[in-house]
């Protein structure tokens, strides 16, 4: 590469910081694999959503053929009714991921007030939100789960509530202290200085410096979510039928584990491998967000 090109390489990204964070995350070996499995997961559940066919079967189509093995015509074998199990898989993929998604979104909502203004306001105002986040932090996650799920039910909606209530303590944390720490520094005091309002203050100044350790923390809430389901429709508190997820498939799976563990072997492994990738996706992206940190070229 010639002398001017590296130096129109480096002008692109100093001010592109999208593109400068896609270089460094590219680096990163098990960030690329994360990253290909997530778009693939995601990919599948959109076109679930979507109502394109990815296998021969619908997801509640029987058959004569109860519980076969995985073969070519059933990649994943069959369960107790005769459904395809890859077909069903495939469908739940978009209500576990679609949960995930959902909780994250309002985690990051409801976080983010909650936090800018705890780390704006400080003095009493702090005090006393934060005790309010201490008393949530103090409720254990799975009881509070269980009775929002008795109270509002075990739809989707109720799923989605309970999951959002015991995961936005962590991202109001995260948020007041990058608020308190960029509340000091020169260019947020010489904003103040000109006379700006607090809101646009707020969104232009505080946000776009404290949306670095944000995106991270919203890589962890989503396999969080997607595991707290599944434990939930599990232990049979979450999701009811007809409604389809990894966890309920697994849940089905349960039954039939000695005498035919793929059952809940291919939705397990789902599981997994979703909340394993956002986990190396988030500890890459927490690399390349972080100006700090020197990557080998």
């Amino acid at each position: 590469m010639s002398t001017i090109e590296q130096l129109s390489t480096k002008r692109i990204e100093s001010g592109n910081p999208i593109i400068t964070v896609w270089r460094r995350l590219k680096r990163i070996p098990t960030a690329v694999v994360a990253w290909v499995i997530i778009s693939v997961m995601v990919a599948m559940a959109i076109a679930s959503l979507l109502g394109v066919p990815l296998t021969p079967y619908s997801f509640d189509q029987t058959s004569t053929t109860l519980l076969a093995d995985p073969s070519w015509q059933h990649l994943m074998g069959t369960d107790e009714l005769g459904r395809d199990l890859f077909t069903r898989v495939i469908y739940g993929s978009r209500l576990s991921i679609s949960i995930g998604i959902t909780t994250a979104f309002v985690a990051l909502v409801i976080g983010t007030i909650y936090g800018a203004t705890a780390g704006y306001c400080e003095g009493k105002v702090d005090s006393l939100l934060m005790r309010g986040v201490d008393i949530a932090y103090s409720l254990p996650d799975l009881l509070v789960m269980i009775l929002v799920g008795v109270l509002v039910g075990r739809g989707t909606q109720g799923i989605l509530f309970a999951l959002a209530l015991v995961s936005w303590m962590g991202t109001a944390r995260l948020v007041r202290a990058q608020f308190m720490q960029l509340k000091h520094e020169e260019f947020i005091e010489a904003a103040r200085a000109c006379g700006q309002p607090v809101f646009p203050l707020i969104c232009k100044h505080f946000l776009p410096n404290a949306m670095g350790p944000i995106i991270v923390a919203l890589t962890f809430i989503v396999p969080s979510a997607i595991l707290s389901e599944s434990t939930l429709s599990f232990i049979g508190l979450g999701l009811s039928p007809p409604a389809c997820s990894w966890g309920t498939l697994a849940a089905d799976g349960w039954r039939s584990l000695r005498t035919h563990p793929h059952l809940i072997l291919f939705p397990s492994l789902f599981i997994f491998l979703t909340v394993l990738s956002f986990n190396f996706l988030g500890d890459g992206l927490r690399d390349a967000l972080d100006p700090r940190t020197r990557l080998k070229k």
